[in-house]
C-alpha cells in the first residue's frame, strides 16, 4: 500500500457499506489462536478471544493501490491516471477521479468516471501489487468526461484526504490514523485500516460508517464512533 495523503469519506457515513455478499465473508480468517488486545494500555479481551485478520474478499481494493494506478483503454494504451477516489454523498455513487495529461500527478485535467464504468485488473507488471484500471473509453471519449471540481477542500469526501490523518476514539478522547480504505467493488468505503495508536506498527480493520466529522469546536475534524469492546475486537490487517 502507497504511503499517501490522507482521506474516506467521513462523510463515507452517508454512504452505505452495501449488502454483504457471500464473498465478503471470506474477508475474515479466524485461526485457532488465543490471544490479548490491549485498548489505551489495558487488557481488553483474552482468555476465549481468538486472533482474526482480515483478508481482501474478492472485488475489494485498497483506495492507496488505486490512487497513482493508470487508466487503459480497451486496446491497452495508457490514457489517463487515477487521481483519486471520490467517496460519495447523499446518495451519489462514488467515482474514479482520473488525471487526463500532466507529469507526475501535477498538472493536466481532473476529469470523472463511473467507479462502476471501470474494469479493476491486477498490473502484471507489478505482480498484481498494484492494480492497473481498465477503463473502457477511448481518447476522445474520456476527453468529452466532467471536470473534477471540489466545493469544499478537507471535507473528506475523497479517499486521499482520509488517508494519513487522525482520527478521535469517542470512548477513549485518544487519536488513531486512518492508513488506508478498503473499497467495494462498486467502489464504496466499507472498511478502515487505521493504527489503533499514533505510534503502534500494528493495523486493524473498522467499519468505515463509524467515522463521523466531528461536531462541535473541532476544526472539522473525524471521530471513530465505536465502543472499547468492538474497538478491542476489531480484525488485525496485515502489512505489505
Amino acid at each position: 500500500m502507497k504511503s499517501l495523503l490522507a482521506t474516506a469519506g467521513a462523510l463515507a457515513l452517508m454512504m452505505s457499506a452495501g449488502a454483504c455478499d457471500t464473498a465478503d465473508t471470506a474477508g475474515i480468517n479466524t485461526p485457532e489462536v488465543m490471544a490479548e488486545k490491549t485498548v489505551d494500555g489495558d487488557t481488553a479481551a483474552t482468555t476465549d478471544a481468538q486472533v482474526e485478520t482480515y483478508m481482501l474478499a474478492s472485488g475489494e481494493h485498497e483506495a492507496s493501490d488505486l490512487i497513482g494506478a493508470s487508466v487503459h483503454n480497451p486496446s491497452g494504451e495508457e490514457i489517463a491516471t487515477v487521481a483519486d477516489i471520490w467517496l460519495g454523498a447523499n446518495g451519489s455513487a462514488p467515482m474514479i477521479v482520473v488525471r487526463d495529461g500532466g507529469i507526475a500527478g501535477v498538472g493536466g485535467k481532473l476529469r470523472t468516471v463511473a467507479y462502476s464504468a471501470a474494469t479493476i485488473a491486477a498490473d502484471p507488471g507489478t505482480s498484481g501489487d498494484e492494480p492497473d484500471v481498465i477503463v473502457r473509453l477511448t481518447d476522445e471519449t474520456l476527453e468529452t468526461l466532467p471536470e473534477f471540481e471540489q466545493v469544499d477542500e478537507n471535507d473528506f469526501r475523497l479517499a486521499s484526504e482520509m488517508i494519513g490523518t487522525t482520527v478521535g476514539l469517542s470512548f477513549s478522547g485518544k487519536s488513531a490514523r486512518i492508513n488506508d480504505l478498503i473499497l467495494t467493488k462498486t467502489g464504496e468505503a466499507r472498511y478502515a485500516v487505521i493504527s489503533p495508536d499514533l505510534v503502534s506498527i500494528n493495523q486493524i480493520v473498522v467499519d468505515a460508517n463509524a467515522i463521523t466529522v466531528a461536531q462541535g469546536d473541532t476544526d472539522g475534524g473525524l471521530v471513530l464512533d465505536l465502543n472499547a469492546q468492538t474497538f478491542a475486537s476489531a480484525p488485525e490487517y496485515p502489512r505489505e
